[in-house]
């Protein structure tokens, strides 16, 4: 792996981030916030790091880029970015200490929404924006906007973007890579655009609707209020951010092609969204069915709520109207399986996703049919794409070790303080994107309380689920270990003959 090359990208995305550090900076000015200078300078130092990086390191010819180089460099990429976008929070007094700098900017860039931030309100608004921005520069993802910009990649540019992008099955977009870097950001862009001015049309004022239109299109969760939207207590603006989550968690790729084709059947024949809607409104009525006693007969506001609550965690954006701990524990359960399963592949949600459940449901039919008749070959579909036997593999092996996570996860919570269903909790929504969790770090709390060891353990989950697990683990392979690896592999063929696994389903 040619580490020249990773930092000198790295330092190509500091470049960015420094940049923009520019618009909390104006905010600062525009609001008379002393703390306005603090950005200035951050945003000076980071340029600058950015730029020495890149030049000492600059390679003088361009090869391809391999997968392990594009894994490193998102990998890297990401943690160097955290380390430098944290400084503002300690250099405008935020936050005290390291840890819970750390915490935020991490939370913030996987657009995880956790906060360990109480005083929101009492926060500058200069230093708000910037965390509504870390919500938006990590949401489509940072590195698709270092590909967007930054011409010249060639091959390297798809493996970026590979590594970068969520979901089990790469949809096919344009041979063109930068190009469809740009559409999808121009997309993104014009979405934030679009929700900005529905905020405002709803009521909310320009400040906040800018913060929110951030934070609901990359399905971050960071809000300038306490009660985040619950604040407001308008059914117009719930209404909007319910809209705005549940296409934020739609696969980019059909937006892509609807824009392309200018036709909206990518959707219709797209059964990735389909189970999407379908998992969207069977919990909300299940959640509607339990809540609706507690609700005195008004069952607007109790549908609102339902509504809410379920596609804000479906989409993991982790929005809150009202404090949900206080619901009847069957809905409460369903909102933790929601934890579990997260929207669409290649949207901005995190979670499994609803393309691996699926896959995952075909293939347990597939065993079932097949245990009934022995002889039958069949292959799997997805989002109308044949499935390889390899992707479902992969799909499996993500499954056993993202549940590997959690209980690990968890296990290290709880002996660094937790209780049980606080750190369960708390695991599955930092792994998964979501935000809040149940008990000391439910909605209504924030992650403040948690020790500085568990805030730690908590930022690499958010990390791990952010980059599909594969694409940091990989990094700890080492090139020595993977071609012992392939010389000692025994054939497929040779596990069958010994009847070690069952034959797979082959395509003839």
């Amino acid at each position: 792996m040619r580490q020249s090359y990773v930092l000198s990208n790295i330092g190509s995305l500091l470049v960015i981030v420094g940049a923009a550090m520019l618009l909390p900076m104006a905010a600062g000015l525009y609001y008379h916030e002393a703390e306005f200078a603090d950005f200035g300078r951050m945003a000076s130092v980071t340029v600058l790091a950015g730029l020495g990086l890149h030049e000492l390191t600059r390679l003088k010819t361009r090869k391809r880029i391999s997968l392990r180089e594009g894994y490193a460099l998102v990998t890297y990429g990401w943690i160097v970015v955290t380390l430098f976008a944290m400084v503002p929070y300690l250099l405008t007094g935020t936050f005290d200490n390291i840890t819970d700098a750390f915490f935020e900017t991490m939370s913030g860039l996987t657009t995880v929404g956790a906060s360990v931030l109480d005083n929101i309100e009492g926060t500058p608004q200069c230093v708000l924006l910037w965390r509504s921005m870390t919500h938006w520069l990590g949401g489509m993802g940072i590195l698709v906007l270092f590909v967007a910009l930054m011409a010249g990649h060639g091959t390297g540019a798809m493996q970026i973007f590979k590594a970068e992008s969520s979901g089990p099955v790469q949809s096919k977009l344009e041979p063109r890579i930068l190009e469809t870097a740009r559409v999808l950001w121009g997309i993104y862009m014009l979405t934030t655009v679009l929700v900005t001015a529905l905020y405002c049309i709803a009521g909310m004022g320009l400040f906040d609707a800018v913060n929110h239109g951030f934070s609901v299109i990359s399905t971050g969760g960071f809000s300038t209020k306490v009660l985040s939207i619950g604040h407001y207590d308008n059914a117009l603006i719930d209404w909007v951010t319910i809209f705005s989550m549940f296409i934020a968690g739609i696969n980019y790729s059909l937006y892509f092609h609807a824009l392309r084709t200018r036709s909206l059947r990518c959707f219709v024949q797209s059964l990735e969204l389909k189970v999407y809607l379908v998992v969207a409104v069977l919990a909300t009525g299940a959640v509607l069915w339990f809540i609706a006693p507690d609700y005195s007969g008004n069952l607007p506001l109790a549908f609102r709520h339902a509504a809410f609550q379920v596609v804000s965690i479906l989409t993991t954006t982790g929005f809150i109207t009202c404090d949900f701990e206080q619901w009847a524990l069957p809905a409460q359960f369903i909102l933790i399986l929601l934890m579990l399963c997260g929207a669409c592949a290649g949207s901005t949600t995190g979670g499994i996703k609803i393309d691996r459940h699926v896959i995952l449901a075909q293939k347990a039919v597939q065993e079932i049919r097949r245990f009934l008749h022995p002889r039958m070959v069949t292959r799997l579909k997805s989002n109308n794409q044949l499935v390889d036997d390899d992707v479902v593999l992969s799909v499996m092996t993500f499954f056993y070790i993202y549940l590997f996570l959690i209980a690990a996860g968890t296990y290290l919570v709880c002996m660094l303080g937790g209780e049980m269903l606080d750190s369960l909790t708390a695991v599955m929504s930092c792994l998964g994107g979501v935000g809040p969790a149940l008990g000391a770090w439910g909605p209504m709390e924030s992650y403040s309380s948690a020790s500085a060891g568990a805030k730690w353990i908590l930022s690499i989950l958010m990390l791990l689920g952010r980059l599909e697990i594969y694409t940091v683990l990989v990094l700890f392979r080492s090139p020595l270990q993977k071609r012992r690896q392939e010389k000692n592999a025994m054939p497929l063929e040779a596990f069958e003959e010994n009847a070690i696994l069952e034959p797979m389903v082959r395509e003839k």
